[in-house]
């Protein structure tokens, strides 16, 4: 009985420590003009971008002359300038432009 206790105040804490890892629903909603949805969290010096209400990927930021600019291996970028955002995939021929949606809290 002891040991079931025991089990199950360690799976809590760790429960607990995962979840203070993720950032807190604060991220910029964006709609694009194609018609996808962006979710993103500026976290430091990458954008964790949420499409489409599907999986995560993370963006680090790159050096840039014009507003930051967040990319990923696979070939992912946005682009942020002030409320606008310029979102591509290495799977579109051409970028979307994106503006920030504002959902009440």
């Amino acid at each position: 009985m002891t040991t079931i206790r025991v089990f199950t105040a360690a799976v809590a804490l760790f429960a607990l420590a995962a979840c203070s890892s993720v950032p807190r629903n604060t991220g910029t909603s964006y709609d694009c003009d194609r018609g996808t949805k962006l979710k993103v969290d500026y976290v430091g010096n990458t954008a964790i971008v949420r499409v489409n209400g599907r999986g995560s990927m993370v963006l680090k930021q790159t050096p840039s002359t014009g507003g930051a600019v967040y990319e990923s291996r696979k070939g992912a970028r946005l682009q942020r300038n002030g409320n606008e955002v310029t979102w591509n995939t290495a799977l579109r021929s051409a970028p979307e432009s994106c503006r920030i949606v504002y959902t009440p809290l």
